[in-house]
């Protein structure tokens, strides 16, 4: 998965029946070094994407167990498959970038054995993590990139991700929603810690960056990175800033609602 978008925009609708003409990025007409850039973080998107698929695909067994309605059942399943048309579309962008492809066997991880946890819980923290907390901060990211990229590849790879991710950041909500609903208030404020836990990590990691940059740039103003966006690219000052927006501006709101914030 993926780093504030400067006016409101809708996304795009997935395009994912049009095919993606990867000969048009020719990295030799590109800088080496933002080239060399590139080819490691979409080969990095590549792992992330692929570990997405690891997770959805036992989420979708935890809520089998579960007994969740046959829709979630079945929205978790299109969030499999989608998690993996993002990983082939992440493979390629490797490929027409001219760096190393990593392959499934490259990126595979061992999942955490969550045997122990009860079910009910096993569902909810997944639902947190991944669908609520993760992909709002995804969404940002992306969106970011897709006002500004330029490039047709680039642009068409970040529109049929946005077109998915959207659809899992309001999944999110409204399963763990349902989730909360009838729990006691001891409980439900062992979740807010769970999720305050999940949310600090990311905070953390973006004002360690701005903690090293004057405040006067403290402004996306002053990181508009066009050439960066041209592959798909954040400088980290950039996505630091992205973090800490879409977290006051989308997060943020939605955690209070849930009563998780």
């Amino acid at each position: 998965m993926f780093g504030t978008m400067l006016v409101p925009m809708t996304t795009p609708p997935s395009t994912h029946d049009e095919p993606i003409d990867f000969t048009q990025l020719d990295p030799s007409a590109l800088p080496a070094e933002l080239v060399a850039h590139a080819r490691l973080v979409w080969a990095d998107r590549v792992r992330t994407e692929y570990r997405s698929i690891q997770i959805a695909a036992r989420f979708l067994t935890e809520a089998l167990a579960a007994g969740e309605p046959l829709d979630v059942v079945r929205r978790i399943s299109e969030t499999i498959d989608e998690e993996r048309r993002h990983t082939e579309l992440s493979r390629r962008m490797c490929e027409a970038l001219g760096g190393p492809v990593p392959s499934p066997r490259d990126v595979a991880a061992p999942l955490e054995d969550l045997h122990a946890v009860p079910i009910e819980e096993r569902v909810l923290a997944t639902a947190i993590s991944l669908f609520l907390v993760n992909e709002t901060f995804s969404v940002g990211y992306i969106e970011d990139l897709l006002s500004r990229a330029e490039h047709p590849v680039t642009r068409a790879v970040l529109a049929s991700i946005a077109g998915d991710e959207a659809e899992h950041e309001a999944f999110g909500p409204e399963l763990v929603s349902r989730w909360l609903r009838d729990l006691p208030a001891g409980k439900r404020a062992a979740w807010r810690g769970f999720t305050s836990r999940l949310v600090r990590a990311h905070l953390d990691r973006a004002e360690q960056v701005l903690a090293r940059t004057p405040p006067e740039k403290h402004d996306l103003v002053h990181w508009p990175e066009p050439d960066r966006a041209h592959l798909g690219l954040h400088g980290e000052v950039r996505l630091a800033l992205l973090c800490k927006r879409t977290y006051e501006e989308k997060l943020a709101p939605t955690l209070a609602k849930l009563g998780l914030g």
